[in-house]
């Protein structure tokens, strides 16, 4: 993600609002176009579904929040093991063997994400819930899987470094679907609602596999190098799972402890905290592209100074280029910092206002509260798992990983044993506080004896 910080900053450099705007754009487009179409969804839902929807709106409502869940946390480790092999294709300038991973990956999450999608919509009972109980099964089904492939794409098609088109291709996919819902949901009751939903995944996905195409065209199909990344760094593998679930897993506890029971399956969910949730994870959207753009872009050069540094200079060369690679990080880390708790403390002043603005008044303001408060958290330690990703600390990465779902596991499990639907939100503040503690311990030791670290493996210990 490096390289396209560099070339955004290239842009934001030469001035002007336009280009500021237009940066800002891209950046939101590559680090969060499916977050935003997730968001999106979950906006027509509460505001225009129930407009065009006669039938089981809450069925609807539940189809796309649990796609998205379990697209994450079922494929998330094998899109962090993907994108190490690419990027290390793509350093060694092998593009048609990416272009070959990206089909081979994507044929594989095809299959893959189509057999977990009939496995949880088959057991379904949706005759008695709705009129087109088979139209609904085929449109959850293709939605399932069309997210699942535009997980993959999102990553890679910011190789090409179309910012414009990339960020087109979203508000198309956007609009199709928001047309599609009212539209087809007015027709075909709630199987069309899906399926136009569905329409703008798959339109997205389209056009950005259309797109990578010209540069990087496969020589073949083969997932061994996919399985052998994978037996080498299943710690990175670990870690984006364990990510994942660390982000779902009070969720997933409260769907079932507090929320309703979706008519014909064995679905729940929690509109209380859902809503406030999905709401909360966009405004993760200011930090993520100041890393992009500024915290990545200023550290990997410095690390990169140092990496030379080491066994062809002196002593004193080498520790003035190891504090000047710490000095950046922490700068970087306190900058984007300040600037998440700037947005998060005023989104709590104002949660009541804007939460009932976007999504009426039955929204959870307390809830939205916290979870804002625990966005803060949340951007820490995803910046802080980014950097020992980078020094390839993929065991420590998943150690922290660990204590951010084991926290937010336990602490939201306890909530519900408690019946605490007042503090909602409590257990992912602590899930990523505690995660955020044990990465940066984790992060500050391993930075400071890097160059002794370094001679160790050089000389074989």
């Amino acid at each position: 993600m490096a390289g396209i910080g560099f070339e955004l900053k290239k842009v934001l450099q030469r001035g002007g609002i336009v280009r500021f705007i237009g940066v800002s754009l891209a950046g939101t487009a590559i680090v969060a176009g499916p977050w935003l179409l997730s968001v999106l969804g979950i906006f027509l839902i509460q505001r225009y579904a129930g407009l065009v929807l006669t039938e089981a709106p809450m069925l609807f409502s539940a189809s796309i929040v649990y796609c998205y869940a379990f697209s994450l946390m079922i494929f998330s480790g094998l899109h962090y093991i993907f994108t190490r092999q690419v990027s290390d294709l793509i350093y060694e300038d092998k593009n048609r063997e990416a272009g070959s991973a990206l089909l081979s990956f994507l044929l594989f999450t095809l299959a893959a994400s189509a057999a977990v999608a009939a496995a949880g919509i088959l057991p379904l009972k949706l005759e008695s819930a709705l009129s087109r109980p088979q139209l609904f099964r085929v449109s959850a089904g293709a939605l399932f899987v069309a997210i699942n492939l535009n997980w993959v794409l999102m990553s890679f098609v910011s190789l090409l470094k179309s910012y414009a088109g990339i960020l087109l291709v979203y508000i198309g996919g956007s609009l199709i679907s928001f047309l599609g819902v009212l539209l087809l949901g007015g027709a075909y009751a709630t199987g069309g609602a899906v399926l136009g939903y569905a329409a703008g995944q798959c339109f997205t996905v389209a056009v950005l596999y259309a797109m990578t195409l010209a540069r990087f065209r496969p020589a073949g199909i083969s997932l061994a190098g996919l399985f052998r990344y994978l037996a080498r760094y299943r710690f990175l593998f670990l870690s984006g799972l364990l990510y994942a679930w660390a982000t779902w897993a009070d969720k997933v506890v409260f769907w079932f402890a507090f929320g309703a029971r979706v008519g014909g399956g064995w679905m729940f969910v929690f509109d209380s905290y859902d809503v406030p949730m999905f709401f909360a994870i966009l405004t993760l959207i200011p930090s993520l592209i100041y890393f992009t753009i500024e915290t990545e872009t200023s550290f990997y050069p410095r690390l990169r100074e140092f990496l030379r540094c080491v066994g062809a200079e002196t002593w004193r060369r080498i520790q003035e280029k190891k504090r000047a690679m710490i000095g950046s990080l922490g700068a970087g880390l306190r900058e984007q910092s300040i600037l998440q708790a700037l947005v998060s403390v005023t989104l709590i002043i104002l949660a009541p206002a804007v939460g009932r603005a976007l999504f009426g008044p039955e929204v959870n303001v307390a809830a939205l509260r916290l979870v804002l408060a625990a966005v803060f958290f949340h951007s820490l330690f995803l910046s802080l798992m980014i950097f020992l990703f980078y020094l390839e600390l993929y065991g420590r990465a998943f150690v922290a990983t660990f204590v951010f779902f084991a926290v937010n596991l336990a602490a939201s499990v306890g909530t519900a044993l408690i019946g605490g639907t007042g503090l909602l939100g409590l257990s992912y503040i602590a899930g990523g506080a505690a995660g955020s503690a044990a990465a940066g311990i984790f992060l500050s030791r391993s930075i400071r004896r890097i160059d002794r670290t370094l001679f160790i493996r050089a000389a074989g210990g």
